[in-house]
């Protein structure tokens, strides 16, 4: 069993966004929606049939235990988990109508990243894993400026380095759809 399979039987359903998928084609989209701004979404276009999208904010905060002082309760809005022409990445994914202060996006992606790491310790502890999904590299990318406003040209942020950690995040301004390679550097 792959790890995408363990992790589809792993995640419910409902926590899961379905994949768009033309007739004879190997490739699906996806459309992300804004959970706060319902006219807020972005497109994803390019993914394998078998990757895997889940809601994040789904996974309930656990403010009855841990305290808020540094962001430990928060998290991002998406991740896609693809094996893409060899290439195995976890995209932790925040969206944002307004351009938010990254300090409070960092803490978001972050919090995706730990629920990535409580996924791998349920797989090593049940399902005797131990390197579940130790070949997925992490990318992480904020949309921002999503809403309803008037379009613009396409703006994309980069740092040096790639998006492999939440402090150097691709951020994606004015869009609506866009190519999964784009995102994660492949």
């Amino acid at each position: 069993m792959t790890d995408l399979d363990i992790l589809n039987r792993m995640i419910k359903e409902s926590a899961k966004v379905n994949l768009k998928s033309k007739r004879d084609s190997d490739k699906a989209s996806v459309t992300l929606k804004e959970p706060k701004s319902s006219t807020s979404e972005v497109t994803i276009h390019g993914l394998p049939l078998d990757a895997i999208v889940i809601k994040v904010d789904k996974f309930k905060s656990p403010d009855t235990i841990l305290t808020e002082n540094k962001g430990q309760r928060k998290r991002a809005d998406y991740i896609i988990v693809a094996n893409k022409n060899g290439k195995k990445n976890i995209l932790h994914i925040e969206m944002k109508t307004t351009n938010d202060n990254n300090k409070y996006i960092i803490k978001q992606l972050k919090g995706s990243a730990c629920f990535v790491g409580y996924c791998k310790s349920i797989a090593k502890e049940f399902w005797n894993k131990d390197k579940f999904l130790s070949d997925f590299h992490p990318k992480f990318v904020c949309f921002a400026r999503t809403g309803s406003i008037q379009k613009r040209p396409t703006k994309i942020t980069k740092k040096s380095g790639g998006n492999g950690t939440p402090e150097r995040m691709m951020k994606v301004s004015y869009l609506n759809k866009i190519q999964f390679n784009k995102l994660v550097g492949a």
